[in-house]
């Protein structure tokens, strides 16, 4: 995300966190972003609006703010959203998807103009196709102004709707790729649709080093990753960076995280193994399995489907 808004303008990034922020500032303080980076950190969750009040310290009060869900993966052109922002000259201007059921999803009503006229947050009655929020938005220090602080504020039922009444609000339509990943089973599959995409694949420099390697596609491989002799690996495999798969290893519609190691001769099928994982040699993981990062799993385990292994 963050090579996603500097592609987009964007020259720095604050996050908003609660849950695990001491993690993430050390996840953040290692990694090279395209971005300078700062966390404002809640100390009890303040919704979708209270974190922009809080941070609000942080922010040029004469520039536009660019705010992004951080549960969502999207190709959002963010230049045409903010030059479409400025033309019409809106207090908040939304992406949009279009999506075949906006029951999960806020519903934006549009007029010719693509003007808001109405804005309703997630509710059961919505069936059936609409434009639904891409939890991306340009808001201006006007509209930064309006949330309350000190409490939880949610930018979809107490600023959104104020703005839509006034007219003040607009909507940008992508077409591109959008996903939601704020659940474990959203995240896979957003895994998986985006293996199909040519340029999220990295398997040639590889299968040049490793030619026993058996790759079926679509895989992706991350940077500075150990692939042994007679491995078989994918389809929709995902290796992040700095993993290790030792000899006969066999891994299929599997993701895995950073710096884990897959023992000799292990089989892996349709879970998610968190970073730091140590799999022990012969083990057996079954499909759906879930494995918590820098849990160390020994040799010739056997994990039954479905399993969940925390550390």
């Amino acid at each position: 995300m963050a090579a996603w808004f500097a592609r987009g303008g964007v020259s720095e990034v604050i996050l908003a966190v609660n849950h695990l922020s001491d993690k993430l500032r050390v996840e953040v303080s290692r990694k090279k972003l395209d971005t300078k980076t700062v966390l404002s950190v809640e100390e009890t969750p303040l919704g979708t609006g209270g974190p922009i009040s809080l941070a609000s310290p942080l922010l040029n009060r004469d520039e536009l703010l660019i705010v992004s869900n951080g549960d969502v993966i999207s190709n959002i052109d963010l230049q045409g959203l903010i030059t479409a922002h400025v033309q019409f000259g809106a207090q908040a201007t939304i992406a949009l998807v279009s999506a075949e059921d906006a029951r999960p999803f806020g519903l934006a009503t549009l007029d010719a103009n693509d003007r808001i006229t109405g804005f309703e947050e997630k509710s059961e009655t919505n069936r059936g196709p609409a434009w639904i929020n891409a939890g991306v938005y340009a808001l201006t220090p006007k509209v930064v102004a309006m949330i309350p602080h000190g409490r939880p504020v949610s930018l979809e039922r107490e600023i959104f709707p104020v703005l839509a009444s006034q007219g003040e609000m607009r909507g940008w339509r992508h077409a591109g790729f959008w996903y939601d990943i704020g659940k474990i089973p959203d995240y896979i599959n957003a895994n998986r649709q985006l293996l199909r995409r040519t340029e999220f694949r990295e398997t040639t420099n590889v299968e040049t080093i490793v030619p026993m390697a058996k790759i079926r596609q679509p895989s992706y491989i991350g940077k500075n990753c150990t692939i042994e002799d007679a491995t078989k690996l994918g389809p929709y495999t995902i290796l992040s960076e700095r993993v290790s798969m030792k000899r006969g290893a066999q891994v299929s519609e599997t993701i895995v995280f950073e710096q884990t190691t897959l023992g000799e001769n292990c089989t892996i099928e349709d879970s998610l193994i968190g970073e730091g994982v140590t799999v022990g040699k012969e083990t057996r993981i079954g499909k759906g399995s879930l494995i918590a990062g820098q849990v160390v799993i020994p040799d010739g385990a056997t994990i039954r489907p479905g399993s969940m292994i925390l550390n």
